[in-house]
């Protein structure tokens, strides 16, 4: 990556994370990404960060050995999710030990801060105990995903949610949002649009590309057939999963045998998913374990197209980050999404895939019939949202941006 020219002295970044990269999680990659174009561009990295699955070492492999990087580790319990009150109250409790542990940490040019729903904690800490500025990254709009899935009805709570999130809004510098759909969001809190900036979740494109399908070894480990049509999805099977959507639309195509649909990763809608297909008789559905973060590119480039359904009103909230990856490796989209967001239009006006209302399911269904039986249409798609990838969705363009935001908040302190 080319050096961005900024201040002349070694300026030191402060990254608060709730989450830790030994738990899989849909930011770890962005993360992960930002951080070594940080240090590449002569900042100093100082993260916190917490440890609880195991699942992962706790510092991904292009960090280790880095020079003017270090991480501070904490230790947290796993909560189940059904356990609200108990989760919540340990992810409080996690920012008052983090607070303890980055306080020590001197000569701090800037902070940034990983969205979450306790969030507010560390920023209203920062505010009260240091004058850094603070740069918010919003992935995730709490609580707007979990009141449009269904998961929090109580308006009381809801409401005393929302004005905890305008706190953070408020008191920090600068707001990153991965969506138009999601400014728009944010501004309707109560925000300045002055200090949001929009960058979308990005792919690496130093490592994500298309995988040959002879050399696929998620092909070569589950045997795949190439003479089968697969509709995939890879990723979390939470609250803002529309695994109702698969089902019903798998159903229509129970008659047509080459079409196989892929589930694979974890979440807490899994158990249920499964159950239900079952219950079913939807032998079309094969579900598969979570793959390792390298194995990304085998697994986009092992679907013939990819569906992401999302519950209805999610957009905006949310964005699913899946989808410059698959651009990336070259793969037609499904989205069954809100008609009336920015999101579901990006595809149909740029011809990078097909959006389909989420009230729709015969749409979604006629969506995949159409790519199944016109490969010249799928491969022009996929086409069109590579190119559309590497202009938007890649980690050179977006990154830079970052860094871009961190010169012009420092030089402005």
């Amino acid at each position: 990556m080319e050096k961005i020219v900024g201040a002349n002295a070694m300026k030191k970044i402060l990254f608060i994370c709730t989450e830790g990269f030994d738990t899989p999680g849909p930011s770890n990659h962005l993360v992960g990404t930002l951080i070594e174009d940080l240090l590449e561009n002569e900042f100093h990295i100082t993260l916190i960060q917490s440890r609880r699955q195991k699942i992962n070492g706790d510092i991904p492999d292009n960090l280790i050995g880095k020079s003017n990087f270090e991480a501070i580790t904490l230790d947290r319990k796993v909560i189940k999710k059904s356990s609200f009150i108990k989760r919540y109250i340990e992810e409080v409790t996690y920012h008052f030990r983090a607070f303890k542990k980055w306080r020590k940490v001197k000569d701090i040019d800037a902070v940034f801060v990983q969205s979450c729903p306790t969030v507010m904690f560390s920023i209203l800490l920062l505010k009260l105990f240091t004058k850094y500025p603070i740069l918010y990254s919003v992935q995730d709009m709490w609580p707007g995903s979990a009141v449009n899935s269904g998961v929090l009805t109580n308006k009381l709570i809801a409401s005393f949610f929302y004005n905890l999130q305008k706190i953070a809004y408020n008191f920090s510098d600068v707001l990153t949002v991965i969506s138009e759909d999601m400014k728009r969001k944010v501004i309707e809190q109560g925000v300045k649009e002055a200090k949001i900036y929009q960058i979308v979740n990005w792919f690496d494109d130093r490592s994500v590309h298309e995988v040959a399908w002879s050399e696929n070894r998620f092909v070569n480990k589950y045997d795949l057939s190439r003479k089968k049509f697969y509709v995939q999805y890879a990723g979390t099977m939470g609250y803002v999963f529309d695994y109702k959507m698969v089902l019903n639309v798998a159903e229509k195509l129970k008659s047509y045998n080459n079409i196989e649909f892929h589930m694979i990763g974890q979440g807490s809608h899994k158990e249920s998913f499964i159950k239900e297909a079952k219950e079913r008789g939807l032998s079309n559905i094969v579900f598969f374990p979570l793959e390792p973060q390298h194995m990304v590119s085998d697994v986009y480039s092992a679907c013939s197209i990819c569906l992401i359904p999302l519950k209805r009103g999610i957009i905006g909230n949310s964005v699913p980050s899946k989808a410059g990856l698959l651009m990336a490796c070259n793969r037609a989209i499904v989205n069954s999404v809100d008609e009336n967001s920015d999101y579901y239009k990006i595809f149909n006006e740029n011809e990078i895939g097909i959006s389909v209302s989420n009230n729709d399911s015969d749409g979604v269904f006629e969506a995949i019939i159409r790519l199944y039986e016109d490969k010249d249409k799928r491969d022009s798609f996929a086409q069109n949202g590579h190119e559309f990838g590497e202009k938007y969705y890649s980690r050179s363009v977006n990154t830079k941006k970052f860094i871009d935001i961190f010169h012009q908040m420092i030089e402005e302190n």
